[in-house]
């Protein structure tokens, strides 16, 4: 067994087909599959130093302590790396976001994936992309995908150890390379987790049953607007799964309404782009009041333009389909 400090950059991921409800919430197991892309250049880099003085694993995020819950989750996922190298060494953790934490954009997808693969480095573990996704879920369910890049599916499985929850690459980045536009929206972490708010959505609301299976439906549509390589055949698919997820949750008791105005004006400026104008592009909603929106690149300057002047668009990062986690040298 070797031991040594190693850093890996993980990408955030934007479901395409959402995961929103879980059949175990212990180790994230999912009760319908999902499609997403890996974003490039926002994400997560994560060092992860391991350390015989320590008595417990010790994480910084962005030069803050990561809260107890946090230390839960990131032990789940170290506990698993010290079995599968056959030591009780703990380690230091330092990780740096570029991308706002609990707003909606999958930050804890690129938090969990990076720790994964640094982690695994770290104690001289290699190991192939299917068991790194499914190390990665233990931390956060949507991690997971993040491992891959490009348009990627995360398998629901059927095992109650998990060991068929696991992600495959089904498009690279370069096969059908479009682009993003991320409208940040609001500020601060929002009010109820997407945890929290799945045990919710999944105890009260009344459209949950039928949330589950238009997920199975859209899934299959999804792979079929890939295969065509269909912007409108996408969207028809992409944003009625974001909406139909948001009825799930809306219609939660206490409702979870993560929207802001300038969420409704992306959604309606979205639709005014490929209706009227004629202009490729898509819009989708994680849990939270940003809107991510998929465009071809030519339409992309335009498309851009529209959504970044919207009242309450704080700003718009415009970025690619990317490559998954990977190790960075000297990180």
């Amino acid at each position: 067994m070797s031991l040594s400090r190693a850093a890996a950059f993980a990408p955030v991921n934007i479901a395409l087909t959402k995961y929103w409800g879980k059949r175990d919430h212990e180790i994230n197991l999912p009760l319908a599959p999902s499609i997403s892309v890996t974003l490039s250049d926002l994400g997560t880099l994560t060092v992860v130093q391991p350390d015989e003085s320590l008595e417990g694993n010790r994480m910084v995020v962005n030069d803050q302590p990561l809260d107890p819950k946090g230390l839960v989750k990131v032990g789940r996922v170290m506990r698993v790396v010290r079995q599968l190298a056959g030591t009780d060494v703990r380690a230091g953790i330092r990780a740096v976001n570029t991308v706002p934490t609990a707003q909606g954009l999958a930050s804890s997808a690129s938090a969990f994936a990076a720790l994964a693969k640094a982690g695994a480095s770290a104690y001289g573990l290699e190991l192939d992309e299917r068991t790194l996704s499914g190390l990665a879920r233990t931390g956060s369910g949507s991690a997971c995908r993040s491992i891959h890049g490009g348009w990627v599916l995360w398998h629901a499985g059927e095992r109650d150890d998990g060991a068929d929850s696991v992600s495959e690459q089904l498009l690279a980045p370069e096969d059908w390379p479009l682009r993003v536009v991320v409208a940040h929206i609001g500020e601060g972490p929002k009010k109820v987790s997407s945890t929290n708010g799945m045990k919710l959505s999944e105890q009260t609301s009344p459209f949950f049953d039928a949330w589950l299976k238009t997920c199975h439906q859209d899934v299959e549509d999804c792979k079929a607007a890939m295969i065509n390589r269909d912007v409108q055949q996408l969207a028809h698919v992409v944003e009625g799964n974001a909406l139909a997820m948001h009825a799930t949750m809306m219609a939660t008791r206490p409702g979870l309404v993560y929207w802001q105005p300038a969420t409704i004006g992306v959604i309606h400026a979205v639709r005014r782009l490929r209706e009227q104008q004629g202009l490729s592009c898509l819009f989708t909603i994680d849990a939270g009041p940003s809107v991510v929106v998929l465009t071809e690149a030519g339409d992309l300057p335009k498309v851009s333009a529209a959504i970044g002047a919207i009242p309450g668009v704080t700003r718009i990062t415009q970025t690619r389909i990317g490559p998954g986690a990977h190790l960075v040298p000297n990180g």
